[in-house]
């Protein structure tokens, strides 16, 4: 018996045009990523931690369905969109259990 499985990522660049210090940043992250994590998603922020007005964050969300991780998908991709920062890039992708993942960057 196979078992299916498939891994949703959304990965953001997010801009904080009116934060002046890392606190004021924080909370808009935390509240975020608490968000996420509500909807199942695992969430991480990647890249340097210490720039006050920008923020890269990655979350995973892992289902048995393609169309349980779509909608999950879109439903976090909204959140993205919010007055308290702008959206400065957006990437989705699923993969399922018979793909390779894609090689991102290079170290």
């Amino acid at each position: 018996m196979k078992n299916e499985y498939f891994i949703g990522m959304i990965r953001t660049e997010l801009f904080f045009r009116g934060c002046r210090t890392l606190k004021d940043r924080r909370g808009h992250l935390r509240s975020l990523k608490d968000r996420l994590s509500n909807m199942g998603f695992s969430v991480a922020q990647v890249g340097p931690p210490n720039l006050i007005q920008r923020a890269w964050l990655i979350a995973v969300f892992i289902s048995g369905t393609e169309a349980g991780v779509k909608r999950v998908l879109n439903k976090a991709e909204k959140l993205m969109y919010n007055p308290d920062w702008e959206l400065a890039a957006l990437e989705k992708d699923i993969l399922g259990d018979n793909e390779i993942l894609p090689d991102w960057e290079q170290l």
